[in-house]
């Protein structure tokens, strides 16, 4: 017996190889498009763009810790300067000799003024040479106890390297009494005497003196050669005195000594008489000429008219004898100024680089002449 299934037509067809086939067909036609689809789906989720998330509030900053400065050390103060008083100075005096009554008084105004102010003072006698001046010199740069050097120069020129060496050394250097050439920066100040306005006064009081005389020929007696009173007061002399045509016939030098302007007037006397006035650069020379006078048979002060420069007690014994008709001070009694601006250097303080003493003229005819002297402390 043959039994037989039916089939339904549909199920005929979905199932036919044809069908199949088709199926088959319409899957591979489906499936790129579900590739694409699945791609483009999962590249919209990589794309999209991520919550942003809402700003962090900033964290405060953290504290800084600064580092505790220390307090800079305070600075050591520099010492004060020091303040010199007379007491802690001592004091190199190169002194030039002893040659006549100024120097003493000078010698002596330093001395006694020392120990009035309570300075230590070493004193030095250069005894008229030069070479050993320079070396007493160098003898108070070494010195470590001087601190301050005053120099009465014997010349002009020659101070140069000991003047730097003091420097160097810080040793103020004061001239006193006696000026240098040049090398102002070296030393501190010079005190003393304007030798050229000294020579100038004796010009005048010589013109005064040989008014209305019919020759007018005057010999001069000059100081140690190099110095400079010699050649201020030999030039101030010859400035004022050529106003009135005075004529100097005879000039030499005779070292400030008695002994020598007695021996050089002697010569001169020999040689002639032809003279009306003798300027002597200091008293001591003219002195030396009023004695050459005398023992010429010639009337110091009427015959012949003399003039002096210092004015120290000799010259004023010697206007009242009537021998000398003037003198003009310069004055040695220097020591209180020289010690005053020593003391201004030691402390630093700045000076006129001359500082000139006060002087006057004195004359033989002066009524007053005696009670003068009698004043006179040199």
């Amino acid at each position: 017996m043959v039994i037989c299934h039916s089939i339904s037509l549909e199920e005929m067809l979905f199932d036919s190889p044809i069908n199949k086939r088709r199926k088959q067909m319409k899957f591979t036609k489906v499936l790129p498009g579900l590739v694409m689809v699945l791609i483009l789906l999962a590249t919209m989720v990589g794309c999209s763009p991520a919550a942003t998330p809402e700003p962090a509030e900033p964290a405060a900053p953290a504290a800084t810790k600064v580092p505790a400065t220390e307090a800079p050390a305070a600075e050591e103060p520099e010492p004060a300067a020091k303040v010199y008083a007379y007491e802690d100075m001592v004091v190199g005096f190169l002194q030039t000799g002893s040659e006549g009554g100024w120097r003493a008084a000078n010698s002596a105004s330093f001395k006694e003024t020392a120990t009035q102010l309570g300075i230590t003072l070493k004193f030095y006698d250069s005894q008229n040479d030069l070479a050993k001046q320079v070396a007493g010199f160098q003898q108070f740069i070494q010195d470590p106890e001087v601190n301050v050097i005053v120099m009465s120069p014997l010349e002009v020129t020659g101070w140069e390297q000991v003047l730097k060496d003091a420097k160097a050394a810080g040793k103020p250097v004061i001239l006193s009494d006696r000026r240098i050439d040049g090398f102002e920066d070296l030393y501190v100040t010079f005190i003393g005497a304007d030798f050229v306005e000294e020579g100038r006064k004796a010009g005048r009081e010589m013109c005064k003196l040989l008014e209305g005389s019919e020759s007018k020929n005057v010999w001069e007696l000059v100081g140690n050669v190099g110095a400079a009173p010699a050649i201020d007061r030999g030039k101030g002399f010859r400035e004022t005195a050529a106003e009135c045509g005075i004529v100097v016939t005879n000039s030499q030098t005779a070292n400030w000594s008695v002994v020598e302007g007695k021996q050089v007037t002697e010569a001169w006397l020999k040689a002639s008489k032809d003279v009306q006035g003798i300027f002597g650069q200091n008293d001591e020379m003219a002195f030396g000429a009023i004695e050459a006078l005398k023992e010429a048979g010639l009337v110091p002060a009427v015959d012949v008219k003399i003039i002096s420069v210092d004015a120290t007690a000799g010259a004023f014994q010697a206007m009242l004898d009537g021998t000398l008709n003037v003198t003009v001070e310069c004055n040695p009694l220097l020591a209180p100024q020289v010690y005053e601006a020593a003391l201004a250097a030691l402390n630093g303080e700045s000076l006129p680089k001359w500082i000139p003493s006060q002087e006057s003229v004195f004359f033989m005819d002066d009524p007053s002449l005696k009670d003068i002297a009698a004043g006179r402390q040199y």
